[in-house]
């Protein structure tokens, strides 16, 4: 994960203005090191690239700090069973069309695409693409999953999101040339099992979380009713997000939590 080369050609594809999009590719950074290439070949692409970055790159990625960070899984709804006679074409094309219209909503809140999981996105809010406090990341991931929930619902792009919260540090792969790191801690774990259980058309999180905790802190205004159904928010926009709670179904290394939270525009 976090492959720096790839990150930098999704940031230059769909436009975003960041320290990556405008960094020199390894190719274009051989080129300039030409008439010196031992530098190059002495310290690797890795610690060149990053000390261009910015401190907060060499903090996270060389020094391996831990970083605080919100996760989002986007993934399309039941792809495999829905467009399952699609041919490699159609579904290259598929994805090309579904990239650009979820890509520009993950940069327009400030996250960044850390890895593409087959029908899926990984995306990561924070250090050292981020740099925000723990709440206001929590905001920027909130807000960007609804978008795209609202962006795809009942079509062929419908989208489910799920959403976490946690700790993680990045590993440094240590062969040459291969600008990669390794996004690696519990947290991660714990998205992967929340995005197998999340349903269609919805952002699902871990109830007693960091993100369960900022859903009652800036959902003050819901209306309450029922059990299952804790109830609904109306958005600036005039959005309405139902609010669920339902016993947590025994998920492998998420032991901890007990139920599960979703939100979805329909009740």
């Amino acid at each position: 994960m976090a492959d720096l080369n790839f990150v930098r050609y999704l940031n230059k594809k769909y436009s975003k203005e960041s320290k990556l999009s405008a960094l020199f590719s390894l190719k274009e950074l051989t080129q300039i090191f030409q008439d010196n290439i031992s530098e190059l070949e002495k310290k690797g692409f890795d610690e060149i690239a990053l000390s261009g970055l910015g401190e907060n790159f060499v903090t996270y990625f060389e020094k391996g700090a831990a970083a605080s960070v919100c996760l989002l899984f986007v993934d399309v709804c039941s792809f495999s069973t829905r467009f399952a006679n699609y041919t490699g074409e159609e579904i290259s094309s598929y994805f090309d069309t579904y990239y650009q219209k979820v890509v520009p909503i993950i940069y327009k809140h400030g996250g960044e695409i850390d890895k593409i999981i087959g029908d899926g996105l990984i995306v990561v809010f924070g250090q050292p693409f981020l740099d925000k406090r723990p709440v206001e990341l929590l905001k920027c991931a909130d807000a960007c999953a609804k978008d795209i929930i609202k962006a795809t619902a009942g079509g062929d792009f419908s989208s489910k999101v799920a959403f976490h919260f946690g700790r993680v540090n990045y590993f440094k792969n240590k062969s040459g040339f291969y600008n990669e790191y390794t996004m690696i801690g519990k947290p991660l774990t714990e998205l992967f099992r929340l995005e197998s259980i999340t349903p269609n058309e919805s952002i699902s999180f871990l109830e007693n979380s960091a993100v369960s905790s900022h859903i009652d802190r800036t959902h003050l205004g819901y209306t309450s009713y029922g059990t299952a159904l804790r109830g609904y928010y109306t958005g600036d926009d005039g959005q309405r997000w139902y609010l669920q709670s339902q016993p947590l179904t025994d998920l492998k290394g998420v032991s901890e939590y007990t139920c599960l939270g979703t939100i979805r525009m329909r009740s």
